[in-house]
């Protein structure tokens, strides 16, 4: 790319794994079990370092950081049912990241954004609101920066004279990369017929939602047009009982207590103009009906080209039972830091025949 030096000297990082684990059979190979230990390290990562501008340049990348990975990964299988007409197959996965720790990066450095620059680590917003980085001795992927400033109490610091809350750019909210992964599959046939499906869950990491900034600030979210605790809407002027009910204490000395309404314009406006990430990062928990499939095996009689038929009626992410975030799918989220503007998700209903010759 333009601004960056193509270092000569960089190598493709090193990654090396090692896997231990057992797999196990039961009553005639009706339940399973499987479960492996992984440990992984990467090494020689490469990432970007700032050069001198004088170069004509402002970044080159270097090989340089070491990542490590360790978890367990579970696999429990059985047939729950087994006749001459009636099957009932049963499955289910679980994992769970013990630890994924950064041991180093740059020399001289113990914290810089993944991906080696903002843009990576933030998406639109740059520097701005909270950003994954890599911090030496925690786990990959730190989300930082944007939450509310706390006295030691843990009481909201808050401007007195905007009623609007003070920025801690050092907030660290965990981890961006979920603890606990996993999954259900069942599979029922009755005679001809067939019916599966599947669902998958994720406890813990932690993502920004961007879009929801955007529409507490446009005043498109519910907050935006709720009731305060007066029973009023938090549109009508503070005057006549509107406004956003804020309680803290007062930057001035962090000990003063402030308990005011504050415009609602101007509040929903705040977390744009002071940073603040803070009621827009959610946990990645979820759990979500990923497919759900009715299908029937078509008799196929003296036919000498087709050997067998099926026709299934399929819905694909057809329900998501429950969430942490109430106002964005976790499941649509690919970016490092979290949601940047993205499209929902689709729900899809189709039909499918397939045909043996």
């Amino acid at each position: 790319t333009p601004d960056r030096y193509p270092n000569p000297n960089l190598q493709g990082a090193l990654i090396t794994t090692i896997e231990t684990g057992i797999d196990l059979k039961f009553l005639r190979n009706r339940l399973g079990f499987n479960a492996v230990y992984f440990f992984e390290k990467a090494d020689k990562i490469p990432v970007d370092v700032t050069v001198s501008g004088v170069s004509g340049f402002t970044t080159t990348a270097v090989n340089a950081a070491v990542v490590e990975r360790q978890g367990i990964e579970l696999v429990l299988n059985g047939r729950a049912i087994s006749s001459k007409d009636l099957n009932w197959d049963l499955s289910t996965t679980f994992s769970y990241l013990i630890k994924n720790p950064v041991k180093q990066i740059v020399a001289g450095q113990t914290q810089i954004p993944v991906g080696g620059n903002v843009f990576a680590s933030a998406g639109a917003f740059g520097s701005r609101f909270a950003r994954a980085f890599q911090v030496v001795g925690q786990d990959w992927g730190q989300l930082i920066g944007g939450g509310i400033k706390r006295n030691a109490d843990g009481q909201a610091i808050i401007n007195p004279n905007t009623g609007l809350y003070v920025n801690d750019p050092r907030k660290r909210w965990g981890s961006i990369v979920p603890k606990v992964n996993g999954g259900f599959l069942s599979n029922l046939s009755y005679k001809q017929f067939h019916l599966g499906f599947s669902l998958d869950y994720q406890v813990g990491g932690q993502f920004f939602s961007l879009s929801e900034m955007w529409g507490n600030y446009s005043g498109l979210m519910e907050p935006t047009a709720s009731l305060n605790d007066k029973g009023i809407n938090v549109r009508t002027p503070v005057n006549d009982g509107g406004g956003v009910h804020v309680v803290g204490v007062s930057s001035v000395d962090e000990k003063s207590r402030i308990d005011t309404y504050v415009d609602a314009q101007t509040y929903f406006h705040g977390f744009y103009d002071q940073q603040l990430a803070e009621p827009y990062v959610h946990s990645l928990s979820y759990v979500k009906l990923r497919e759900v499939s009715l299908g029937y095996r078509i008799p196929v009689k003296n036919s000498k080209w087709i050997q067998g038929a099926h026709l299934s009626l399929i819905a694909r992410n057809p329900l998501l039972i429950w969430s942490a975030s109430k106002n964005f799918d976790p499941t649509e989220v690919v970016n490092n830091f979290g949601e940047d503007g993205q499209m929902p998700g689709t729900r899809g209903i189709g039909a499918n025949l397939k045909l043996n010759f």
